[in-house]
């Protein structure tokens, strides 16, 4: 559907500096997916989602649309593909003069469309993101929820098969952030919409993204499922956002506790467990301390949701001989999906 090869972005600041905002980003957004690119301010985030659309031409690289490239497509075939490709914005960037039906109705009348239909598919929009009250109401009287609900309709007018989302909760409160996000999830599977997710809150993701990319400097440090990415994060950068949302009480738990890298006689070892989908619900200890007569005690746990899949985190420490314990963490590396021995301590 979207297919970014080698972008690369720089910007001439002046005669003698330049800025290389992009370094070779690729990626390939599928049909239907809600996409999310995180990273920290100046990582490049919002230059990458200008170039989706074309708002910003790239240095080099090619962007993919439906198999096309339109890097190389002239400024009136380009006005043909922004019409497939709807964008909202932190800042809503709303007619402030002109009521919720003429702010919908805007890119409708600049489209050419008759007044009828205007009407007709503004109507529909307004029911669609829930605002069928709103109509002749001005941008001033509503809330931040309600604004950037009319931006979604505008975006949605020219009925796009694409939805780019530039930092568009960064300005909500997180009760409203998650209604937002709940519609673009709605609007996703009733109307076949690829969507692009340019964030720095790591709950928008984790709440609605069916992929993640890290960029980081420019380049893509981290790609992949989401639930995946947060399960086993690989990048400090990525371990570093990631623990903003889980593993919370890790580093307390671990830091009036002291471990040692080897085993010593009467040590008992420490190991994180991470539970992935439907078997975090299974009884994965109590089988366990059966099986192998371990005697494990539960340190610390916590279970996250990432689009209503279970997340868990399970921080144990199991007594016993060498033996014992290698035993025990055979049989958790078999029904867990990562096991990470984090120490040993010696009683």
């Amino acid at each position: 559907m979207i297919k970014l090869e080698n972008l690369h972005k720089i910007y001439q600041l002046d005669k003698n500096t330049s800025l290389h905002a992009l370094k070779g980003v690729s990626l390939n957004i599928k049909k239907g997916e809600i996409f999310g690119v995180i990273g920290l301010s100046g990582a490049g985030k919002s230059t990458l989602i200008r170039l989706i659309n074309m708002l910003e031409t790239p240095s080099s690289g090619k962007v993919i649309i439906d198999g096309e490239d339109i890097t190389s497509y002239s400024e009136a075939n380009l006005r043909k593909v922004r019409q497939s490709i709807g964008m909202i914005f932190q800042q809503f960037n709303l007619l402030s003069s002109a009521t919720v039906f003429d702010n919908v109705a805007f890119p409708l009348k600049i489209a050419g469309f008759k007044k009828d239909e205007i009407k007709k598919r503004v109507l529909e929009l307004l029911s669609l993101v829930g605002l069928d009250d709103k109509a002749n109401v001005y941008p001033a009287q509503l809330s931040g929820g309600q604004k950037q609900r009319v931006g979604i309709a505008r975006a949605l007018a020219t009925n796009p098969k694409i939805l780019l989302c530039d930092e568009a909760t960064s300005a909500l409160d997180p009760k409203t952030t998650s209604s937002i996000l709940k519609l673009l999830c709605s609007l996703r599977d009733r109307l076949g919409l690829t969507i692009v997710i340019i964030t720095h809150q790591l709950e928008v993701i984790k709440e609605c993204c069916d992929r993640v990319a890290v960029i980081d400097g420019g380049v893509i440090s981290e790609m992949g499922d989401t639930i995946e990415v947060f399960a086993s994060p690989q990048k400090d950068l990525t371990k570093h956002l990631v623990a903003t949302v889980v593993r919370r009480d890790l580093d307390d738990l671990l830091s009036y506790t002291k471990l040692y890298s080897e085993y010593k006689e009467n040590s008992r070892a420490w190991f994180l467990l991470t539970f992935l989908g439907d078997r975090a619900n299974d009884p994965v200890i109590v089988d366990v301390a059966i099986k192998t007569n371990a005697k494990i005690s539960i340190m610390a746990g916590q279970i996250n949701h990432i689009q209503n899949q279970p997340l868990g985190f399970l921080v144990i420490a199991v007594d016993g001989s060498k033996d014992a314990i290698d035993t025990a963490l055979k049989e958790l590396t078999d029904r867990v999906y990562k096991v990470e021995l984090l120490g040993y301590e010696v009683e």
